[in-house]
Order: structure tokens, then sequence, then C-alpha cells
């Protein structure tokens, strides 16, 4: 009998001592700042395979798709959709973020502070890669109580974890925020050879508002001077900044067709670049709405783009602009 309570006894103090190793490997600091410095939502390997982000909150979903070496996404309605650009580097660093070792510690595991923590399913990220498989299916919720990061949780596992506020931003963010506004891609002044303006009843905006309709006119590279009509040398830095102004112009938003516009589309003038290489960017621009907005349309681009007011001024400029 004495034996059967010592062997009892030594059970009881075995179970206990295992308890108590485990709780030290679960609970040890020095473990779980490890397991927080190896620990990453995305694993780099796994950027190629992707092909598709779903981001899904306040019950839309924006998609975003790879293509031909780009991303794009779809506006317009599902009859009469066109695709757009999107910012390649913004694409970069979502990536970045939920890439980066070290960036995540764990935070819980209570299915109880799902819902309190906005991590209810309501916002949601999904990479998509081959035959349309997750290769993330993470849920985003609220910021912290420092407002400096968000709590993140992988949908169908309990344990979240905090990381990086950009993530919340970028897949709360607007439609736009993703799109690339850029009227032009990427050229410099000095690639450009030739820019001829045509208006079409243009009295001019603001301050340079004129009694008679703007005239049209060419403005040609003569060396490392511009001409106007072939005649008229201009003020090479004033010329140059108008000619940057152009490659650099960015819309607001995108419209998709011509059916969202508020009236038709009715140019007031017709921007035609041209550059060493022989190719032509090719634009038109309404005359500034009484929201103080212009619609320019972009050869070889099957949407609007909606321009300030402060934009349109500074490409619709007159002859006398240019003078010295």
């Amino acid at each position: 009998m004495l034996y059967k309570k010592k062997l009892f006894l030594l059970g009881i103090t075995a179970t206990l001592l295992a308890i108590i190793y485990i709780l030290t490997l679960v609970l040890d600091p020095t473990r779980t700042n490890a397991r927080n410095e190896r620990f990453t939502w995305f694993l780099p390997d796994s950027r190629d395979e992707a092909d598709r982000i779903e981001l899904m909150r306040r019950g839309e979903k924006l998609e975003l798709f790879f293509k031909e070496g780009s991303w794009y996404t779809l506006l317009g309605h599902a009859d009469a959709s066109v695709e757009v650009p999107v910012r390649q580097g913004r694409i970069d660093d979502l990536f970045r973020l939920l890439s980066t070792r070290g960036a995540f510690p764990r935070r819980g595991s209570s299915n109880k502070s799902h819902e309190e923590l906005g991590l209810d399913g309501s916002t949601r990220l999904v990479i998509r890669g081959g035959k349309g498989l997750p290769l993330l299916d993470l849920l985003v919720g609220k910021d912290d109580s420092l407002g400096k990061s968000v709590f993140l949780r992988k949908n169908g596992e309990n344990e979240f974890r905090s990381g990086d506020k950009l993530i919340g931003t970028y897949v709360n963010g607007d439609t736009n925020s993703w799109l690339n506004l850029k009227l032009f891609e990427d050229a410099s002044v000095a690639q450009v050879q030739r820019v001829l303006v045509n208006f079409s009843d243009f009295y001019g905006i603001g301050e340079e508002i004129s009694l008679v309709p703007y005239s049209n006119y060419v403005i040609t590279r003569s060396d490392d001077n511009w001409l106007m009509d072939g005649t008229l040398t201009l003020d090479k830095d004033r010329t140059e900044n108008w000619i940057r102004a152009i490659l650099e112009a960015q819309g607001e938003k995108i419209i998709a067709s011509e059916t969202e516009l508020d009236n038709s589309f009715s140019a007031a003038a017709r921007i035609l670049v041209e550059f060493g290489d022989g190719s032509i960017f090719d634009f038109q621009i309404e005359e500034p709405d009484e929201t103080e907005k212009s619609m320019a349309l972009v050869s070889g681009k099957p949407y609007y783009f909606v321009l300030s007011q402060w934009t349109a001024i500074r490409l619709l400029r007159g002859k006398d602009f240019f003078r010295q």
C-alpha cells in the first residue's frame, strides 16, 4: 500500500514538473521574442506567385490583378469596365510590409477579443496566386490604443498580432489611392522636340482670362532655346517648366466612361507633345466647370482624368505666358 502511495505521489510530481516545463517554454520571453522575430505574414519568395489582390472593406471589394508585368484594376460597370493601371510602388510597399520579419508582435489568442478589435472579417486582405488559391487571407482590425499599429489575424486562426498601421490604410484606402493618376508615363523635358497647342473658343482661366479667344501655337526646340511659331524666342525656364508640368500632370481621380460624366466631354484645347524618337503624347482638356474641375482625355486611354483647376491653369497657357 505504501508503495502505491509513493508511486502516486511520484506521478503527481512528474506531472506538475511537466506542466511547469511546458509553461516555461510557452511563457519564456526569450522564446516568445524569438518567435516574433522570425514571424512574417507573407514570404518574399511567394511574391512571384501572386497574381491577384482582393481588398474587402465597408461592404465593398476592390480587386487588383497582375497582367503582362504590371498591376491593374477594373473600373466601371460589369458590362462596360475598363482596365486602369495601379500604382506599382504601392503594390511593392504592401508586399514589403507584409514580408517584414519581426514586425508583428503576438498580442493574444482569445476569440472573445476578435469582435472588439475589429477582427470579425469585415475588413479583409486576400492575396491569391496560381489557380486562385489564397497565399494569404488576412483580417484587418482596428488601430491599437497608441494609434501606431493595427490588429491583424489570419482567417481561420484565433491568434492575433499587430503590425504597421499602413497595412490598414492600404486596405481601407479609397480606390483612387491605388490608381496611377499620371496622364503620361515617365519622360523628361530633354526628350521633347515640339509641342502643338490648338484651342477651341477658349478665353483662359482665372487671372489669365482674355478678351479674345486664345490663338493656336507651336513651340519647337532650337538648339538650346525654344521658338514659338518658328520665329519668336521664348523664356527658356518658363517654357521648360510648362512642358514639365504637362509631363508630370496628375488627375484627382478617374472616370471610367463618358456615361458617368455630368455633361458630354467638350475640349477647350488639344495638346500634342512630340518626342525625339517620333512618339507623340496627345491629350485633350476641358475648361474647368462650376466645381472647378476639368476632364482630360488622353489618346490611347479609354477613360477620363478629373483635374483640379490648379492643374488645368498650369496646362492651358496662352501665347503671352511664354514671352521673355
